[in-house]
């Protein structure tokens, strides 16, 4: 079964090849890709893989508002969470935070504040899409071993090769639906 999914980074492609494209190249997208060492339909796949919704346009996007809570405690159950806007999201976060909850996913890319919230000024700042991304692009640098599948599923899951290998799948199939869509 094919499943069409609508992108917003193919209004952004205007050739049919991804990595020679000066507007994408040039987009936060772009600049975190070429940091991280991987193809920029590679960084956004994951990021439609780790918080992709339908949006009321139809499309399915990353949403920038999603909070995932890893280990649910203090009345505060595991589990994703989307909200309407940055303000929303940012007082979710600071009642989980307040309850102590600090093993939680945020934004585009559903940084893991445990494990990196030393690399941001506060958790509130993983809310910015750009700095999410930005985030995001260096653990992907720092665990970059030049073989991108191994990369992505160390992104998702370091300690779990099979939970890795079937994200791997996942985002490998949002990078297939891109490139056909570039065709």
């Amino acid at each position: 079964m094919k499943k069409s999914i609508s992108l917003t980074i193919i209004l952004l492609l205007a050739s049919s090849r991804a990595h020679s494209n000066p507007t994408l190249e040039n987009s936060v997208w772009g600049r975190a890709a070429a940091s991280a060492g991987v193809n920029v339909a590679t960084l956004y796949s994951i990021a439609v893989q780790e918080s992709g919704m339908r949006w009321r346009d139809g499309t399915f996007r990353p949403w920038p508002w999603t909070l995932n809570v890893n280990a649910g405690k203090n009345g505060i159950k595991a589990g994703p969470r989307r909200y309407a806007s940055k303000e929303a999201a940012a007082q979710a976060l600071k009642e989980m935070l307040g309850k102590g909850v600090t093993n939680v996913d945020i934004g585009l890319m559903q940084v893991n504040y445990y494990w990196h919230g030393d690399k941001v000024s506060s958790p509130y700042a993983l809310l910015d899409p750009q700095t999410n991304i930005t985030v995001a692009a260096g653990y992907l640098k720092a665990l970059n071993k030049h073989n991108v599948s191994q990369t992505v599923a160390d992104y998702h899951a370091p300690s779990n090769p099979a939970r890795g290998k079937t994200y791997v799948q996942h985002v490998k199939h949002y990078e297939k639906i891109i490139h056909e869509k570039l065709k």
